[in-house]
């Protein structure tokens, strides 16, 4: 309206923008045109979202084909982002020049503070303006990288004039200059100032200086995972993660408090801050993005002259950057070789430190609730074992006097008392990971439930979880084939979330499975209200009197019609993993599913139909997907030989596709 135009054309006639200008958002426009429309003919209707499951479907109408490893979806929605940004830029070029340039227009005197070397930038009201010709940027192109060390170090943000002439000459940017001792220091720099990273990267990368300074980021910008698990693309995930530890390192947020005394704990925060920076890196260059990335990080780490302690402390990282979540998530942290082996990776405390504010602000960037009370807690009991091995020593060795100590303090705090041969009998019938797992408190509940148990079928123990997440539920009753199973589907009918669960059974044939547990759809304890009719049809199940099977379809369906209204996405394949070394004594089957309702039921009612004893499992669910971990032996208590693990696979596979077995 201003310049009386009516669209791209005549502001290209009338020289307000220019021929390569028009080009660019004419193409970016008509792309996002075309998408649009292939989503209506697609779908036969209205379509304006670009859900997941319609990504393939339009990659494959536009002509799209895998490529470096990507899927065509992924290449398909990289170059959706790309013309989407293209058009965003020349939107805010225009409104520039439409405006006038900020240095121009000064309707009232305003206070100023001269920054930087001879004073060539300013701040005023929050923003940082160049001071001056803005040739010297030409001619001094080190001014680039120093305005956001200056940006930074000033809590303030680049004038939309500042912001304009850096992209206008990223061509600046070229080897040489990034072969500069003198760049790779001030970006260093910039990462070892805790809690202000974030802001001084967006700004990077805002500009585009990020990618052409760091060209191995400027390949995972825009770059999409075609999974349900992560929100955002690459470039944004990464950046979030560096704000989540930032955030860390800010004091008032209560819930951070003990990851920000760990985070106080490391005196050079740059190398965490690059190696959470490159732990993805290696996602540009397709499959195996965990050796690309260590490789990359090497060269990077070169480049910005990063001395030897600094570069393997940023190497370790992009390696390990996934260790600590999948230990704590998928295996038994009670087993002392796990956390023996761990300890050895990380080294010392530096390394432990580092992993664990990595691994939490690499979570919490996949995107909102990624992060939750039961991941901290699982990550915790990771950390604080690993510590204690790293600082005390030696894990502590259960022998007689241990036994007896153990006896002696069962009994304080009871008003039951139990003889000490009662406690004595009772420990010698269970495994001795019994011993190192299980607290005296809770002995002592097993001990009262087992008291119940003479004249019950089945008893139960509830507590809530100090951190609140959760709810640990034992279940106490003689052992039967199945029994797992009736447990796990009787709760999954009831509406309960099986998270965990430690399984026990005595060698006189009595049961103690202590299971954490939630509601369905969230990490909130189970009310306890619930609490008595889950009881009843425990021992409904356990009796024979309540169909499990029919109460998990009655379930299944309610939470089917719920998640259509909802949900749409496609359906992923299961995936069946074994692991004979992460335990001494048993072998672990990693399950990787469609999540379902009773699908932790479907799983073990499998694995008793082998005859197969499972003794700990753990449930894990990230949008619609879900990997179940299960410890087993097989009838003989032994681990699986793998004649039987070929066998178990099938079996699985079977159950979870539906499909008969075939040889």
């Amino acid at each position: 309206a201003k310049f009386g135009c009516r669209g791209l054309e005549d502001l290209r006639l009338a020289n307000h923008i220019s021929g390569a200008e028009y080009a660019a958002a004419r193409r970016a426009y008509d792309f996002m045109a075309r998408v649009r429309n292939e989503a209506h003919f697609s779908t036969g209707r209205k379509t304006d979202l670009l859900t997941l499951d319609l990504q393939p479907a339009l990659a494959a109408n536009l002509g799209y084909t895998p490529k470096r490893g990507m899927l065509a979806s992924e290449v398909f929605m990289c170059d959706y982002y790309q013309r989407a940004h293209e058009l965003h830029q020349f939107c805010e070029s225009f409104l520039l020049r439409a405006t006038g340039s900020p240095s121009e227009r000064r309707p009232f005197s305003v206070r100023s503070k001269r920054v930087g070397e001879a004073e060539g930038f300013e701040v005023r009201q929050g923003k940082l303006y160049p001071r001056g010709d803005l040739s010297e940027l030409t001619r001094n192109p080190m001014r680039l990288i120093e305005a956001f060390a200056l940006a930074q170090r000033e809590s303030a943000t680049l004038s939309d004039e500042l912001a304009q002439a850096i992209s206008n000459r990223l061509w600046l940017v070229d080897r040489h200059f990034r072969a500069s001792r003198e760049a790779g220091r001030i970006f260093i720099e910039i990462l070892r100032q805790k809690g202000r990273v974030a802001g001084a990267l967006r700004l990077m990368h805002e500009t585009g200086f990020l990618g052409r300074f760091l060209p191995e980021f400027a390949r995972i910008t825009f770059l999409v995972q075609h999974d349900l698990y992560h929100k955002y693309t690459i470039d944004e995930h990464t950046l979030k993660a560096v704000e989540a530890l930032d955030h860390v390192a800010e004091k008032g947020n209560p819930q951070l408090a003990r990851l920000g005394k760990v985070f106080a704990e490391i005196e050079d925060a740059a190398p965490l801050y690059l190696g959470l920076f490159l732990h993805d890196i290696g996602k540009g260059h397709g499959g195996g993005h965990v050796a690309r990335g260590v490789k990359i990080a090497e060269r990077v780490c070169q480049r910005l002259g990063l001395d030897s302690p600094g570069a393997q402390a940023v190497i370790f990282l992009v390696h390990h950057h996934l260790l600590m979540s999948h230990l704590s998530q998928r295996r038994d942290l009670t087993e002392e070789s796990l956390i023996e082996e761990f300890a050895t990776t990380v080294g010392n405390l530096d390394g432990l430190n580092n992993l664990l504010l990595l691994t939490y602000a690499d979570t919490s960037g996949v995107g909102p609730g990624a992060w939750n009370d039961w991941k901290g807690a699982l990550l915790w009991e990771l950390y604080d074992r690993t510590r204690s091995r790293l600082t005390d020593g030696k894990p502590m060795k259960w022998g007689r006097n241990r036994i007896m100590q153990l006896k002696h303090q069962v009994n304080q705090g009871l008003a039951l008392k139990f003889l000490p041969s009662e406690i004595e009998r009772h420990l010698a019938m269970l495994p001795e990971r019994y011993l190192r797992v299980t607290e005296p408190s809770q002995i002592g509940r097993h001990l009262r439930l087992v008291k119940l148990l003479e004249t019950e079928t089945l008893v139960t123990d509830w507590r809530a979880v100090e951190e609140g997440h959760c709810t640990e539920l034992t279940v106490c009753t003689p052992d039967k084939p199945g029994l797992f199973a009736a447990i796990a589907g009787t709760l999954t009918a009831y509406g309960i979330n099986i998270l965990s669960a430690d399984l026990y059974t005595r060698e006189d044939g009595v049961v103690m499975d202590t299971l954490k547990v939630c509601e369905v759809g969230s990490h909130h304890p189970v009310r306890t209200e619930w609490w008595p009719g889950v009881e009843q049809n425990l021992k409904a199940a356990i009796a024979g009197g309540y169909d499990v099977a029919a109460a998990i379809e009655v379930w299944r369906a309610k939470a089917s019609r719920r998640a259509n209204r909802h949900n749409h996405h496609f359906r992923a394949n299961p995936a069946v993993r074994f692991d004979s070394d992460a335990s001494t004594t048993s072998t672990v089957i990693e399950v990787k599913a469609e999540d379902e309702p009773g699908l932790a039921y479907k799983i073990a009612s499998t694995l008793t139909a082998l005859n197969l004893n499972i003794t700990f499992a753990k449930i894990t669910t990230e949008k619609s997907h879900a990997l179940d971990v299960f410890y087993v032996t097989d009838s003989a208590g032994q681990k699986l030989a793998s004649t039987d693990m070929d066998r178990v696979e099938r079996a699985l596979l079977q159950a979870l596709k539906g499909k008969p077995e075939t040889q």
